[in-house]
């Protein structure tokens, strides 16, 4: 057994992937469909005593990851050690013993319970289901003490009572005295107080805090509400597309966020002074689908960071342009449907209406040029373009007007291609935290250390 400090949950290399039914095009087409990349490669450990916070956006995979490490879901890929042992691999009296060593208090208090149940039955569930107490009465008495600990008192008053009969927060304190009526060593908390009234969150939370130090708890805590990770939690890691993006200790991963998601993802937070301007981050368009995630480092097609290969003969924002270009290009988000010209419009006009297009940024307003708009484009006078890549841009364009998308596409990956696209990125030491992004990589893996400036 771990002892304070020791390394009590270890993921190495951990991926999920989930196969989906078979779509109506993928069937016309006979190509058999792409599954969801719901966690990928994630290295983690989680000590004894500690609790770890898992922040993102829906759908990045915190959830999922949870679920993995309650073996509600088996890894793809990788191994999940529980005190040493792959959890993939128990024996069936090791399983017993982890699924008593293991619990989750999940999201949604009024899905999570049975409403046929009473809260006794409820609870005393898993001590039956792990055979332990010496009977009845035995289990009724653990029921009573731990409902008491959850501050549902006196738990007599609600042994007979059906989760219908009581308040969302007296729910999420049922769900919570399930996950600790058989004295578990690591709980899994899945948004446990989302579904909550704002009222009652900060009771919840504080009584999760005491019970930590009264059962000697280990959480690993998921949310998507910063301002909780950061009052919950010791360590925090940032989710993206299934990727664990950055880890380190909360206040260092809040204070001085490495990774360009994370700055983004922090500039989301509405601020606390009113009188204080929000500033929206400079990030691009939505995010990627799971089921073809990106090459290389996923945010890649949204960073306003995205480093240019050595070869680029410009500056940082106007390689940005052009990577957004050749995305949009690869996407087939850029045709000559798209641009609105009369038929009489020369082929000169309709290059630069492309160009204007592909190179416009769907960012927020307070990051745009003077003269651009998402969806009518940019002045191109306003951007900095080398000749080299401008020309090259137009022979696109002109492959674009010849319905040769295919060919525009290898013209411009052929041309500039960035390590953000080719290589995926492994989390380094960058300060307090790890970090995987290039613009902290070795010397011959990146341009530059620093996000790019004003000047650049």
């Amino acid at each position: 057994m771990a002892t304070d400090g020791d390394t009590l949950v270890e993921l190495n290399n951990v991926s999920k992937l989930f196969d989906i039914t078979v779509g109506v095009t993928d069937r016309l087409l006979r190509r058999p469909p792409k599954p969801v990349h719901a966690v990928e490669q994630v290295d983690m450990e989680i000590k004894e005593g500690e609790v770890v916070g898992i922040a993102g956006e829906s759908g990045c995979g915190k959830t999922t990851l949870g679920k993995l490490l309650v073996k509600l879901h088996d890894p793809s890929h990788g191994e999940i050690l529980f005190d040493g042992k792959d959890i993939t691999r128990l024996t069936r009296e090791e399983e017993r013993q982890f699924r008593q060593r293991v619990q989750m208090i999940f999201q949604d208090p009024f899905e999570s319970l049975n409403p046929r149940m009473t809260v006794l039955d409820t609870v005393a569930e898993p001590l039956r289901i792990n055979d332990m107490g010496s009977g009845y009465q035995d289990r009724r008495e653990r029921v009573i003490e731990v409902l008491n600990d959850v501050g549902l008192s006196p738990a007599e008053t609600y042994l007979d009572q059906f989760p219908r009969e009581l308040s969302g927060g007296e729910r999420q304190r049922v769900a919570i005295a399930r996950a600790l009526v058989v004295d578990p060593e690591f709980v899994v908390a899945d948004e446990p107080v989302s579904m909550l009234d704002v009222s009652i969150r900060a009771s919840v939370l504080n009584l999760m805090q005491d019970l930590r130090d009264e059962y000697d708890l280990t959480y690993l805590f998921i949310s998507h509400d910063l301002s909780l990770i950061r009052y919950m939690c010791d360590r925090t890691g940032i989710m993206y597309l299934g990727d664990l993006v950055e880890l380190g200790d909360t206040d260092e991963v809040v204070e001085n966020p490495k990774h360009p998601y994370t700055k983004a993802l922090f500039d989301a937070v509405p601020k606390i002074d009113p009188e204080r301007e929000r500033h929206r981050a400079n990030v691009t368009g939505e995010v990627p689908s799971a089921r073809d995630p990106p090459a290389g480092c996923k945010f890649n097609p949204r960073c306003e960071s995205v480093i240019p290969p050595d070869d680029w003969p410009g500056g940082q924002k106007a390689y940005r342009r052009f990577h957004n270009f050749k995305l949009k290009v690869k996407r087939n988000d850029l045709t000559v449907e798209d641009v609105d010209l009369p038929e009489s419009a020369s082929e000169e006009r309709v290059i630069d209406a492309l160009m204007e297009r592909g190179l416009a940024l769907d960012v927020p307003e307070g990051h745009r040029m003077e003269a651009e708009d998402p969806k009518e484009g940019v002045d191109l006078s306003t951007v900095d373009l080398p000749s080299d890549a401008e020309r090259i841009l137009r022979e696109a364009a002109q492959d674009l007007i010849e319905e040769e998308h295919e060919a525009a596409y290898e013209r411009l990956d052929d041309a500039y291609r960035s390590i953000c696209e080719n290589v995926r990125p492994d989390r380094r030491p960058v300060g307090g935290q790890s970090t995987a992004c290039h613009l902290y990589g070795s010397d011959e893996q990146r341009r530059t250390a620093e996000p790019p400036t004003a000047d650049n």
